[in-house]
């Protein structure tokens, strides 16, 4: 027992499948403000913008019903994982988490099997789409340089296959949002995996 618990403590236990990776983000962004969600889609979205610019995405992956081999998207797979632990070891949190939100999107994308944990991230992703202009803007600011003209005319696109459920009512979503409003900013736990 004890030789288990100092296994998993170093990182050796058996390692999470991408459905449970997946469903602890899920989780996690589930614990997030509406604000902090509309943070999260503005950066993954200049992130996924600027893969696909340097051809490590696909073009218009997320528009796009017919994706390349799984081979290849293993191989994007990979490297947005370098991308986000890149973020994560810089201390980059909300770069990291964006950066993941990508990573998850192509992973659920590549395995039919994971395509209802996608529509519960983006379910959870959509919930932050009134806010994304205005971080848009902010990190604008911040950066002191426009972001690449495709940034602003697709922020609002969603992962083809990956829409979240139409069956949630606008009241639903308005009581979630009051709700979600008066949390206060998430801290993401630190990967295990990573």
């Amino acid at each position: 027992m004890f030789l288990e618990q100092l296994k998993q403590a170093f990182g050796f236990g058996p390692r999470a499948t991408a459905e449970e990776e997946i469903g602890r983000f899920v989780d996690g962004l589930h614990s997030m403000t509406d604000e902090d969600m509309g943070i999260i889609v503005a950066v993954a979205t200049v992130i996924r913008v600027n893969l696909e610019d340097q051809n490590h995405l696909p073009k218009g992956f997320f528009e796009n019903s017919k994706l390349p081999p799984p081979q290849v998207l293993s191989k994007n797979i990979l490297d947005l994982a370098k991308v986000a632990r890149h973020f994560e070891r810089l201390g980059q949190t909300t770069d990291a988490i964006a950066a993941i939100a990508v990573l998850n999107t192509v992973r659920c994308l590549n395995a039919a099997e994971l395509r209802d944990l996608g529509r519960a991230m983006w379910t959870e992703l959509a919930r932050g789409m009134p806010f994304v202009e205005r971080a848009l803007g902010d990190g604008e600011a911040k950066k002191g340089e426009p972001f690449p003209k495709r940034v602003w005319s697709e922020w609002k696109k969603l992962p083809a296959g990956l829409e979240p459920p139409k069956s949630q009512s606008k009241s639903q979503s308005k009581s979630q949002s009051k709700s979600q409003s008066k949390r206060k900013a998430a801290t993401w736990p630190k990967s295990t995996n990573t």
